[in-house]
């Protein structure tokens, strides 16, 4: 299944799929257990952001087209290289997906999925701040 057959991306697009790879792995349950219990030892904060700027420059380095299946076995190696896991979940899927469909929407000059993003973060944070 491809997500996308057109042009590179600019470079406000890039910015913007960059932070929007921060929000989603932000939220990736599996990779922030992954890095708080140091899965990938003392480095695993850096080689989770090592992870996201690894999926935007796959996402930056050609005009596409882009495979789920491609993103999916991407993002497994790195798990299990990086973080010494081996997900029997379907989280990758799941990010996988949302990444690729923000990626065609920042093609398409649409950062609404972003905002999103960045609102529901606002309102988990205010959430969790009041249950402290």
């Amino acid at each position: 299944m491809a997500a996308s057959n057109s042009g590179p991306i600019s470079a406000e697009a890039r910015a913007a799929l960059g932070e929007a790879i921060r929000l989603v792995f932000a939220r990736w349950t599996t990779l922030q257990v992954a890095v708080e219990n140091e899965w990938g030892g003392r480095d695993s904060r850096a080689k989770a952001d090592q992870f996201g700027e690894s999926i935007l420059s796959w996402f930056c380095r050609s005009k596409g087209p882009y495979f789920f299946e491609d993103l999916v076995d991407m993002m497994e190696d790195k798990i299990v290289k990086s973080f010494n896991a081996d997900l029997d979940n379907n989280s990758v899927q799941d990010v996988a997906d949302q990444l690729l469909f923000i990626h065609e929407q920042c093609l398409q000059s649409n950062y609404s999925p972003i905002e999103k993003l960045k609102n529901s973060h606002v309102q988990e944070n205010d959430v969790s701040q009041r249950r402290q």
